[in-house]
């Protein structure tokens, strides 16, 4: 018996990168207790030049913008260290003006008023209404989505059903509360831990894994790649992923707000 296989269409790529740590950094201290992850050159910049290697976004722009690939980044209203997002207002107008989107990392999601503030906050940046969000460490609450359908937000993306192994529930979507959900079908942080994987075996399981779901029938998957993990030790493989997913092609790469519109349409064509 042949393998189901779904139409080149119908095979959609979420991009997705969670903006968790404030434009500064954790601070040189941070790194230099923790260089192992990273290369040796890579602790030289730290040392000499005050380089932060968690501010990933430059490089994540560089590798999509090379296939004409766009994603969508989640930005915290908040970061622990106290900084609020305007201290990225001019990253995110740079990629706002060459097409990504920008999403809100919730910190808190516990009451309308909480989602009310966070958005508003991330909003005056942006300068327009947001669409998106995925909650910061996926910590949601029984009223999240209602919360989210109440402040305007269309599409999250903070489930995961399955943290050590693939599941098919995080693939496609699911409403809860009128807001559509698209689960998280690989993290860059599960697969490194959880899941044991390596440098050197991360892509080509991402790669085959990703081919046996369209091959099954999914038709959406979402990937969550850290922007702070692309300057580290395995996470720095992001390049070889992005060449080998786009270079196939036979897979749409959306945002998430594509995701959501497309999916929007496709229930008005089967009613």
């Amino acid at each position: 018996m042949e393998p189901l296989s779904t139409p080149k269409s119908k095979r959609t790529l979420i991009l997705t990168h969670d903006i968790d740590w404030p434009i500064k950094g954790p601070g040189k201290t941070h790194v230099l207790a923790r260089q192992e992850r990273f290369a040796p050159d890579i602790i030289r910049k730290v040392v000499d030049e005050d380089f932060n290697p968690y501010f990933g976004i430059p490089k994540v722009m560089e590798v999509e913008e090379k296939y004409n690939l766009r994603s969508t980044f989640f930005f915290r209203p908040r970061y622990d260290d106290g900084s609020e997002v305007g201290e990225y207002k001019k990253t995110i107008q740079e990629l706002m003006a060459r097409g990504w989107e920008i999403g809100l990392h919730a910190n808190n999601t516990a009451t309308q008023d909480d989602v009310n503030k966070e958005k508003s906050m991330l909003e005056k940046v942006t300068g327009k209404a947001v669409s998106g969000c995925r909650v910061h460490c996926l910590k949601v609450f029984e009223n999240t989505f209602s919360n989210f359908a109440n402040s305007g937000i269309k599409y999250d993306s903070s489930i995961s059903f399955d943290k050590k192994s693939i599941d098919p529930r995080n693939t496609g979507y699911l409403i809860k509360n009128g807001v559509t959900v698209f689960p998280i079908t690989f993290m860059d942080a599960y697969l490194f831990t959880y899941m044991g994987l390596t440098e050197e075996t991360i892509v080509p399981f991402i790669v085959a894994t990703t081919e046996k779901l369209f091959a099954s029938g999914t038709q959406i998957i979402t990937l969550l790649w850290h922007d702070n993990s692309v300057n580290m030790k395995g996470g720095r493989t992001y390049p070889q992923l992005i060449e080998q997913l786009a270079n196939r092609g036979d897979i749409t790469f959306l945002t998430g707000i594509q995701a959501f519109e497309e999916v929007q349409k496709q229930t008005r064509e089967q009613t």
